[in-house]
């Protein structure tokens, strides 16, 4: 299977999003003009109050549409920053991370405050208190580390072939609007599919009935555009709604795209301490989802605290997309199994000690008798 050109790629980035604005100014106006301005206004009986209504509903729509698709175009999915330390200076001074020898970024409970994920003030005498800390990592325990963007991953990171970058919070790479969805914008993705496909199935459900009517009871001349804005609101309204709703779904699982197909199982690195070299690796079913909560508390890490704003494609989240809150259960869970992987190993080593220490015992024992026989052979002699 060939790889996606990059010229492609970047022409369909270019092309796409003149499609969209195109479509949705399109059936705007047909169905502002040519269905409810001609078959409401024009024609008897007077329906203005239902015209009104029905503009009203469907500009409402429209508006937050085009609004949600601008912000989402034009909105940075999210990079990770590409500084080769573990930790900026800036954290450091704040005293809100450990030393630089645990990975760059990581999670405990005590770290950050779980209502907005601000990290908390942290004292240098108080920072073992936040031990144990986990982090996504290798099997070998390294954090993950991209090559090509010579930049440390935080957990959900991932690679963008097609942008040659890594985005935060990864979702998808969508040619729609022209580059990757991931932290900063998937909210206004998400708003611009849930207000495309309400925009489209009320202009299909309002429209056919005015059509039908217009022509049957009133005589009105067919209009072939009102079949093509039928047709493109049905398809898109369908589609595009069934995308916003298994979004939604998305939200309140509090996982990605490419989380959810995911088939591989995640590694966790333990550090017991801020040596960051005890430490343990656990590997994750890749059903297990580190960091689903409770329902609301999933959307509001995605939509926001405030309510209102759930509804406008204004701010994001919470968090700045580096370090996500783990489900309580999950994190307690890989901590857990962490201690007994280390004290299984003590005792294996203990055991294996134990053995070297009796193999060499019996090793001297038997050599004592071996020179005690020598010497009896000697003086029978």
């Amino acid at each position: 299977m060939s790889k996606p050109s990059p010229l492609g790629a970047k022409i369909a980035g270019l092309i796409l999003p003149v499609v969209v604005y195109g479509l949705l100014g399109y059936t705007w106006y047909i169905y502002i003009f040519r269905i409810c301005g001609y078959l409401l206004l024009n024609k008897p009986p007077d329906n203005t109050a239902q015209a009104v209504i029905f503009i009203v509903i469907a500009s409402f729509l429209w508006i937050m549409a085009l609004l949600s698709y601008t912000r989402v175009l034009f909105t940075s999915p999210g990079k990770p920053s590409n500084a080769r330390t573990p930790h900026s200076t800036e954290e450091s001074n704040q005293g809100l991370v450990a030393p630089i020898n645990l990975p760059r970024y990581y999670y405990s409970p005590k770290l950050y405050n779980k209502s907005t994920m601000k990290g908390r003030q942290i004292d240098v005498q108080d920072k073992m208190d936040i031990m144990p800390v986990i982090s996504v990592s290798r099997q070998d325990g390294q954090p993950k580390f991209c090559h090509m963007c010579e930049c440390y991953k935080p957990d959900r990171a991932h690679h963008c072939k097609e942008c040659n970058a890594c985005v935060l919070k990864m979702d998808h790479h969508c040619p729609w609007v022209s580059g990757c969805v991931g932290f900063r914008n998937y909210k206004f993705f998400f708003l611009f599919v849930l207000y495309t496909g309400c925009y489209g199935l009320w202009v299909f459900v309002s429209s056919l009935p005015l059509v039908v009517t217009g022509i049957r009871d009133m005589n009105a001349d067919l209009d072939p555009q009102w079949i093509v804005i039928i047709i493109i609101a049905f398809i898109f309204g369908l589609t595009v709604c069934g995308f916003a709703g298994v979004h939604a779904y998305y939200i309140i699982r509090n996982e990605t795209t490419i989380e959810h197909l995911a088939d591989r199982p995640n590694e966790i690195r333990v550090d017991f301490d801020m040596t960051g070299q005890n430490f343990e690796v656990v590997s994750v079913l890749v059903d297990d989802n580190l960091w689903e909560r409770k329902k609301m508390e999933n959307w509001v890490s995605v939509m926001g605290r405030d309510p209102w704003g759930w509804f406008f494609p204004v701010r994001r989240g919470l968090g700045d997309g580096t370090v996500f809150q783990y489900n309580d259960y999950m994190f307690n869970t890989i901590v857990n199994r962490a201690v007994k992987q280390r004290q299984s190993m003590d005792a294996s080593n203990y055991q294996n000690s134990n053995n070297a220490q009796e193999a060499q015992v019996a090793v001297t024992e038997y050599e004592a008798e071996r020179l005690s026989s020598i010497d009896s052979t000697a003086h029978m002699t």
